[in-house]
């Protein structure tokens, strides 16, 4: 008959070569794709809970936010485990554009008479809201076997309400951060999005609509 204990040496064969194992698939999660662009979409918005807007709703214009953005060729950087570092880029179009949309798609699905639009445009919304980006970005530095992920969103809103004049302005800002063991794009991606809706419900929260004004809470 076969014997098959095995010795104390084979087991310390046998983890010696599984931590080589791990220590390669580190290495080469930490050095791949240095200096490649990884593509985020500004935010991702469920149309799960939209509501039906009510036809007595007033009409809100929301025109492309100004980037003022220190930075304004990438939304971060990813810093590899054994050094490089890759960028994250807006999929497609600007990021002025991108907030406009997400911001109009978010107070849709809160019942609001939301959309985008242009200079002229505008003219025959109730109120018109303005915005500036002024920081937005998601910065990933990757460990052995940890990865942590920090993002922020800061951006001003201005509502110009026509029926009266009257203005009201708001500072939004949010920052969290994140811990995982492999790195995915997802996960800056869901930070992102959860740090603009965590700024739309704000707006949303500190404020009401009155007739065809918008007024501070």
């Amino acid at each position: 008959m076969l014997d098959h204990r095995i010795t104390k040496e084979e087991h310390v064969r046998h983890y010696h070569i599984v931590g080589i194992g791990l220590i390669g698939v580190i290495l080469a999660t930490g050095c791949a794709g240095k200096g490649e662009r990884i593509d985020l979409t500004v935010p991702v918005v469920s149309g799960g809970d939209e509501r039906v807007v009510a036809m007595s709703s007033p009409t809100v214009a929301i025109q492309p936010f100004e980037d003022h953005r220190t930075d304004r060729s990438r939304l971060g950087t990813r810093h590899h485990l054994w050094g490089g570092e890759s960028h994250f880029s807006l999929s497609n179009g600007t990021l002025s554009e991108a907030t406009a949309q997400a911001f109009a798609d978010y107070l849709k699905g809160k019942g609001w008479n939301a959309t985008v639009a242009e200079g002229n445009r505008a003219a025959g919304a109730d109120m018109t809201i303005t915005g500036e980006l002024v920081d937005v970005g998601v910065d990933v530095q990757s460990g052995i076997g940890q990865t942590t992920l920090s993002a922020k969103s800061r951006m001003v809103v201005q509502v110009n309400n026509h029926a009266d004049g009257s203005q009201v302005r708001e500072t939004l800002t949010s920052a969290g951060t994140n811990q995982v063991f492999w790195f995915d794009p997802e996960d800056a991606q869901e930070l992102l999005n959860e740090l603009y809706n965590k700024n739309f419900e704000k707006f949303v929260t500190d404020t009401v609509l009155d007739g065809k004004l918008l007024k501070l809470r």
